[in-house]
């Protein structure tokens, strides 16, 4: 997201001043030997805190509308609109949420290592989503709970690691290994990176497995895949400062469903594809608070 300037009023009042007085002789004496001697040197000045990057100095959020359009199911060649609001809430360096980042906390925090739990949405597949293919289950929304460990070579560029395991819905675990980079362009922030994802054989047989009795009904071959790799991917977000606290912000991203993934009946169907794209945009306001 862009960053905030935090603009500060110093406001300075005038002091009555004295009526003047001539000096006594003793006092002129002391006044002329104190110019002879040299002036004591200033005081030493306090190193000023060390700063890991442009992060609020409280707590920061930005709210308003936002679409997200995303593939009806992994291995779909269809998207589904979804009004999802834009909410991104960050406290310092060690709080933030949002629907792109997840909810999380950084325990571990220095300048170049951050590490902490993570929780992350994941919408599943709906019955009418999978209409095409009788028999499929559907897989409720969920909540993958898990943790991250990332690296930062410098102030925007992150390699991160994050292991999360889903607390129902499609009760797989997922390994996802990122890089990201963001620059500042006066009003405009730029975002882009990589991933690779990783998933269990519990996560590829629910959403890309089709069971012998789903196999009857549905039309495709049965189908049980084990763990592996299961997409590479690229995404991007370019975001502006409008008027007062506004911002704009649009996101994109581009994944391939490799191996087992792309092997699988549903993506190989004529309503599926490897090709995995979702994009969004959201306008937000600013709030700032301690």
């Amino acid at each position: 997201m862009t960053g905030g300037l935090i603009l500060a009023a110093l406001a300075l009042g005038s002091a009555d001043v004295p009526e003047a007085t001539a000096p006594s002789p003793e006092a002129a004496e002391v006044t002329a030997e104190a110019q002879d001697k040299p002036a004591p040197p200033p005081p030493p000045r306090k190193p000023a805190p060390l700063s890991f990057g442009p992060y609020p100095p409280g707590w920061q959020i930005d709210f308003g509308p936002g679409l997200l359009a995303v593939p009806e199911f992994p291995g779909s060649n269809g998207l589904r609109i979804l009004p999802i609001p834009q909410l991104d809430i960050r406290y310092k360096n060690q709080f933030f949420a949002s629907v792109q980042t997840g909810i999380g906390y950084n325990l571990i925090n220095t300048r170049r290592f951050r590490a902490g739990p993570i929780l992350r949405p994941e919408f599943g597949r709906t019955t009418r989503d999978i209409a095409v293919f009788p028999g499929l289950r559907r897989i409720n929304f969920t909540v993958e709970a898990g943790g991250f460990v990332a690296y930062q070579p410098s102030l925007f560029t992150t390699l991160q690691l994050e292991v999360r395991k889903a607390v129902s819905g499609h009760n797989g675990t997922l390994a996802d290994l990122s890089l990201r980079k963001v620059a500042l362009k006066g009003k405009w922030t730029l975002g882009y990176g990589g991933r690779i994802r990783f998933a269990d054989a519990t996560y590829f047989r629910n959403y890309y497995g089709v069971t012998p009795a789903a196999a009857l009904t549905s039309g495709l071959r049965a189908y049980q895949p084990g763990a592996g790799l299961n997409d590479v991917g690229v995404s991007g977000f370019v975001s502006r400062r409008l008027g007062g606290k506004w911002n704009a912000t649009v996101f994109a991203s581009y994944s391939r469903l490799i191996d087992q993934a792309a092997a699988s009946p549903i993506t190989t169907s004529r309503f599926g594809s490897r090709n995995q794209v979702s994009i969004g945009a959201a306008l937000g306001y600013r709030f700032r608070f301690d």
